[in-house]
């Protein structure tokens, strides 16, 4: 009986440990996972910008990923000075927004609309 104890033990501490490994990936890691997987399947990537009343103002493609960040906190208020999403296009171009966006896998601009 303890020997199976034992094994149950070593099998739950074995799950334990790979559960946490798993949820305490960084991000970065998550990210770089994303990307090996695009470039593995070949996949392009295109964003789209819309004003606040939901315009577009912007279509283009992705090279990569797009990334979220909030600018530091600025002095005692606790408040984030601004978020930005960014990213840098198929010639190398960088792109920095705060409007808000969608990201897909296909060209919408080269999406014909049945009306």
């Amino acid at each position: 009986m303890q020997r199976y104890l034992k094994r149950y033990f070593g099998v739950a501490l074995a799950l334990a440990v790979l559960g946490a490994g798993v949820v305490a990936c960084r991000s970065e890691t998550q990210n770089q996972l994303r990307r090996n997987l695009q470039d593995f399947t070949g996949s392009q990537m295109y964003i789209t910008l819309y004003t606040l009343d939901g315009v577009p103002v912007f279509e283009g493609t992705v090279d990569g990923k797009v990334t979220r960040s909030s600018a530091a906190l600025s002095g005692d208020s606790g408040q984030a000075s601004g978020s930005y999403v960014f990213w840098y296009d198929d010639r190398g171009r960088y792109h920095q927004s705060s409007l808000p966006y969608l990201v897909t896998s296909y060209d919408r601009s080269a999406e014909v609309t049945g009306d």
